[in-house]
């Protein structure tokens, strides 16, 4: 059961002045009630809306911002190189680009940004006079029969805050939709990123592959010839022939890999690109990540702020519904056919104030408040969930950077000692006499694996420097994708949160 009530202000008679005392006195208590509803109400995400720019919805009340200093991560500085500015003539730069230019996960996100803006549109008509028209069939007793065509116009005067914070509410979930495209846009930079890096490692370890394969082919060559001459043992190019099998063994199982790395970036890019062509991300991570990276940039934060504010104004919108809307209403009223016969005047017009509100709907009220109270509690949660990930996500790729740094001087250490064994056990092997066959097959296969090692190093330092970037919310930056246009969509230069 639904009660409503509707007050109006007619110019007709005395007892308007009886009407007028009622809407004034319902006009006081809402007006009294509404101020300490919508003082009580915490809102705004900290920094929400400086993330796009000082961009504020134009309806309703302005968002302000909850104390957030408890969750804020430390920023975090790490050197790889001499800063300098853009990295256009890097192939990385351009394939990145591709990717994004191309991959219809971001233009089907910003489809339905498009869609999001257009609901602001819808909410922010609450604001303006509604026309309609209308033609009804009429009949005075047994008379005369007709029609009455009427044209109305309704015109809300103040509603405490519906369709402020519907308007507000449209604004949020435009600008959450807009970090899910910056969301969207940063998950492909790193996955292509990542997909370039992963391409060129197994270039480089394909390329020692095959120098294995030479180099223990070589030894078994050297085997061979020494069994002719009675210098050694039978059995040395025996020994010699497995290691040479197991080498093209694991060269042919690298290259399946190229394989499978160069498929996955052609997803990406919408081309096949050879791995031969892909620079050394050594060229590309040249500089210093950047100083100011914090949780406060990553798109996954600015969207979870976004459903804050959404869940801000969604609560302001509940509580809105218990209070009455003042609108003033006119409409005009002309008699059609037979029936304006029989009356005094032929058309007549109306025009009036009109308060009306609901009285009781069975609890609807109470609960949707109750419901969009809860809804305010998980997103302010959730928002100190996504920057408390954020932090531990950086603070393990620096962690990882670091180690691997110093993995890679050790690793090199580690290849220079092998490599200068294998020269000495070649020369006691041919001339003293000393090593036997295994230790030179055993001293290959060492610098192999001591080659693996410091090209996985390195491209696991590369990964984690690009897992750091996206999760700061600068891989846009880092890469030049900042102030792109991308079907009608700027790419903003990410701007860090105001404390």
């Amino acid at each position: 059961m639904v009660l409503s009530a509707t007050v109006h202000s007619l110019n007709v008679d005395v007892m308007n002045k009886n009407k007028i005392t009622l809407i004034a006195a319902l006009l006081t208590l809402s007006v009294s009630a509404y101020s300490r509803d919508i003082n009580s109400t915490n809102e705004g995400a900290s920094g929400f809306w400086g993330a796009f720019n000082n961009y504020q919805p134009d309806g309703g009340k302005a968002v302000t911002a909850p104390d957030n200093d408890g969750l804020v991560s430390t920023p975090a500085t790490r050197r790889i190189g001499n800063q300098h500015n853009g990295i256009n003539d890097n192939a990385w730069w351009s394939m990145i680009h591709d990717a994004v230019m191309y991959h219809p996960s971001i233009r089907s996100e910003i489809a339905t940004l498009d869609a999001a803006g257009f609901n602001i549109d819808v909410a922010a008509a609450g604001y303006l006079p509604t026309l309609s028209a209308g033609v009804t069939s009429d009949r005075q007793q047994d008379e005369a029969s007709g029609h009455i065509a009427t044209v109305g116009l309704s015109q809300m005067l103040y509603d405490f805050g519906k369709t402020g914070s519907a308007v507000d509410e449209a604004t949020a979930k435009y600008i959450e939709q807009k970090s899910g495209v910056l969301e969207q846009i940063d998950d492909i930079v790193r996955k292509t990123a990542l997909a370039l890096n992963e391409a060129h490692r197994y270039r480089q370890l394909l390329d020692i592959a095959e120098q294995h394969v030479l180099a223990v082919n070589d030894v078994w060559q050297l085997t061979q010839l020494r069994a002719e001459a009675g210098a050694s043992s039978s059995i040395d190019p025996v020994q010699a022939e497995a290691r040479v099998k197991e080498a093209q063994a694991g060269a042919h199982n690298a290259a399946i890999k190229l394989q499978q790395q160069e498929d996955h970036l052609a997803f990406l890019l919408g081309y096949r690109q050879p791995a031969q062509a892909i620079p050394s991300p050594t060229e590309v991570f040249t500089r210093a990540l950047p100083t100011d990276a914090d949780a406060s940039l990553n798109p996954t934060l600015l969207k979870a702020q976004a459903g804050l504010a959404v869940a801000q104004a969604g609560l302001r919108n509940a509580k809105a519904q218990n209070y009455p809307t003042v609108s003033l209403e006119m409409n005009s009223n002309r008699y059609l056919g037979d029936i304006s016969n029989y009356q005094s005047h032929d058309h007549y017009n109306n025009v009036y104030v009109s308060v009306s509100g609901k009285l009781y709907q069975g609890g609807a009220l109470q609960a949707q408040q109750n419901a969009s109270a809860s809804a305010l509690a998980a997103a302010q949660t959730n928002v100190e969930k996504v920057r408390l990930s954020i932090a531990d996500e950086q603070r393990g790729y620096l962690t990882s950077i670091d180690g691997l740094q110093r993995n890679i001087e050790i690793l090199n250490g580690r290849l220079d000692t092998i490599t200068r064994t294998r020269e000495l056990y070649k020369m006691q092997y041919l001339s003293l006499g000393t090593r036997n066959v295994l230790d030179l097959l055993n001293a290959e296969q060492e610098i192999s694996s001591s080659q693996q090692d410091l090209i996985n190093a390195r491209h696991d330092l590369w990964s984690a420097e690009i897992g750091y970037l996206a999760s700061s919310g600068l891989a846009r930056r880092y890469f030049g994708l900042e102030n792109s246009s991308l079907g009608g969509f700027t790419i903003e230069a990410a701007q860090p949160e105001r404390r």
